[in-house]
């Protein structure tokens, strides 16, 4: 079964705890521009938007080659953000790629696109990679999501979880760190939109959390290798040694 696929990029300039984040440049180029050329890279993919609320960034984008939709300044997160795109384009399944993941896998978001199309019955899917360091799990940063036997994800959370009650932290086969991917049936994007915020949601501020509480499976898909994101300074020079040590041109 082949599905119309859009990627929407949500980027915002404003960031708190990085402001212009998407222009930082990284290994010569600016950090939007690295996770659009990884987009370009996902298997079957009809279109990559990146869907901002800045000028500069939207001038960036068409700079080099790229489509950019303005949305308002306004939006609550990048979902809605990628939801106003999402209104406005022809597409069947819809991938909210956050743009500060300048190493995100284009094989990994293309399994997670495949689970949706592989699987009517299912409306959204997610990837996580195997947590297995004891400061990553007690880092608030760092998302983690446990699964049950179908990888289904049973929470997310920024805390570390499960605790052990008798030993140390374990890895554990059914923990994993959330990679910021989200791959929703256009259908179901749209109307998770319409929810009000959960009760979990509000807690942990993670979105993924509305679908859960409603009941909604959300399958987690296994990424081959670790793509960290730029969420603080302290995260762009080993994001850029990490692009240099793997000769990533786009």
């Amino acid at each position: 079964m082949t599905s119309d696929v859009a990627v929407v990029i949500p980027a915002r300039y404003a960031a708190s705890r990085l402001p212009g984040k998407p222009l930082i440049p990284i290994a010569g180029k600016p950090m939007i521009q690295w996770v659009y050329e990884r987009a370009l890279q996902i298997r079957n993919v009809s279109q990559v938007i990146v869907a901002t609320d800045d000028l500069r960034i939207a001038d960036t984008v068409k700079q080099f080659g790229g489509v950019a939709i303005m949305t308002p300044e306004n939006c609550a997160n990048g979902s809605e953000r990628v939801g106003i795109v999402a209104h406005l384009i022809d597409a069947d399944i819809v991938v909210n790629l956050q743009g500060d993941e300048p190493l995100i896998s284009p094989a990994a978001v293309t399994q997670a696109i495949m689970a949706l199309q592989q699987n009517p019955a299912l409306s959204v899917a997610t990837l996580g990679f195997p947590l297995e360091d004891a400061f990553d799990w007690q880092n608030p940063a760092i998302v983690k999501v446990l699964v049950n036997c179908n990888m289904q994800a049973i929470y997310f959370s920024r805390a570390p979880i499960p605790h052990p009650r008798d030993d140390e932290f374990q890895p554990l086969p059914l923990l994993f760190r959330h990679i910021g991917v989200n791959v929703y049936r256009k259908n179901f994007l749209l109307q998770f939109l319409e929810w009000a915020e959960g009760v979990l949601e509000k807690v942990e501020k993670l979105e993924q959390l509305r679908i859960v509480e409603r009941g909604f499976p959300i399958r987690v898909v296994l990424a081959e290798s670790l793509s960290p994101g730029v969420d603080t300074p302290e995260d762009l020079p080993k994001v850029e040694e990490l692009i240099k040590q793997r000769g990533q041109n786009g």
